[in-house]
């Protein structure tokens, strides 16, 4: 046995690291919209001049089981590495580590272990309809925001919940009272006709044994709203608002149990009366209803849902990142007007959104 031969190895896996895999430039990729996600890894060495010449791959299932590895493959390629695998199916979920060797024939040791997840890959996947609110609208003026609800209940046992949602206009989901995600102007501005994005949430945390109820928001957007020179324009898309969303609950004894979007959803009127990209909104707080995405609500005064046809095979899941909350700014100053409104002063031009205390 060649005791320092093993421990020249050992000595540069030490000195060479594999981090950030990356699956198509997210660190993140819960709900990945190809079944062939290609890989990328930061290398990070002390030695000089070290270069990759090849690379290993691993994939486990979610029990820990390895399921797929390749052999030493020869390239000094890191970054959108092809995927080197079966195409993942819909839902599948696996985690993948990397290894490499160099050029002096020192390798690193295994890469932390990485979670890929594939969304909604076929129009087929999809249960839920597109709902818009049972009232007639204006279309010629801006709309209110309509809120959407449904209670349902969660058996014991639940090992994973996933939400899959999207929207005609932009959207904001709740469960049990707290706002899903981080993500603002949701699912963002693309063109309707042939594609949008939808989003996929680990809403696992969010749901309690029993009953439980999620919630939607809707605004205008780019999807009817005004946008565009000269005063811009409305509904170009579109002149109805509408809600698609598709929750999965994962038992451990192999159940899986959906709640989609379907005329047994509930909606109302919201105390935002106004919404627009370039106009901003306007909130009555007289109108707010304490509790719409809770259990036990009283929703009775609710109307009715329609669902409307959209065509599913538009679906695509986002390949670059969301819209993200990423900073609170208190005003620097409250003025009053002369007209007696009140003026907060935060100091800086931005954009974003109000949250306010009224006592």
């Amino acid at each position: 046995m060649n005791t320092q031969s093993e421990s020249h190895d050992k000595q540069n896996q030490n000195q060479i690291s594999i981090s950030e895999i990356r699956f198509e430039h997210r660190r993140h990729p819960l709900g990945i919209g190809t079944g062939q996600p290609r890989l990328s890894w930061i290398i990070q060495s002390d030695l000089q001049n070290w270069k990759q010449t090849h690379y290993q791959v691993e994939a486990f299932d979610d029990k820990g089981e390895l399921v797929a590895a390749t052999d030493w493959i020869e390239s000094d390629r890191s970054f959108l590495v092809p995927w080197p695998f079966d195409p993942l199916h819909s839902r599948q979920s696996l985690v993948i580590r990397v290894r490499v060797w160099g050029s002096d024939r020192s390798r690193s040791q295994w890469s932390a272990l990485a979670r890929v997840e594939a969304g909604l890959l076929s129009a087929s996947d999809w249960g839920a309809q597109f709902i818009t609110p049972g009232w007639e609208e204006d279309p010629a003026i801006p709309q209110d925001a309509p809120l959407f609800r449904r209670e349902f209940t969660v058996r014991t046992g639940l090992q994973k919940a996933r939400l899959y949602v999207t929207a005609l206009g932009l959207f904001e989901m709740e469960i049990n009272g707290a706002v899903v995600g981080d993500q603002v102007l949701a699912p963002g501005w693309t063109s309707y006709h042939h594609r949008l994005c939808y989003q996929t949430f680990d809403i696992t945390h969010l749901l309690n044994p029993g009953e439980n109820a999620i919630g939607g928001i809707l605004g205008e957007g780019w999807y009817l709203g005004r946008i565009g020179f000269d005063g811009g324009v409305k509904n170009i898309w579109g002149d109805k608002l509408a809600l698609l969303a598709q929750i999965e609950l994962y038992y451990e004894d192999g159940t899986v149990e959906r709640i989609l979007t379907d005329e047994r959803w509930r909606c109302s009127k919201s105390p935002i009366i106004m919404n627009s990209l370039y106009d901003g909104e306007t909130y009555d707080a007289l109108l707010e209803q304490p509790g719409w995405s809770e259990p036990g609500f009283d929703d009775h005064g609710w109307g009715k849902v329609n669902p409307i046809e959209h065509d599913l095979s538009t679906m695509v899941a986002p390949d670059g990142p969301p819209v993200r909350r990423v900073q609170t700014l208190q005003p620097q100053e409250i003025l009053t007007s002369p007209s007696g409104k009140t003026i907060l002063d935060f100091g800086q031009n931005l954009v974003g959104r109000l949250r306010i205390h009224v006592s």
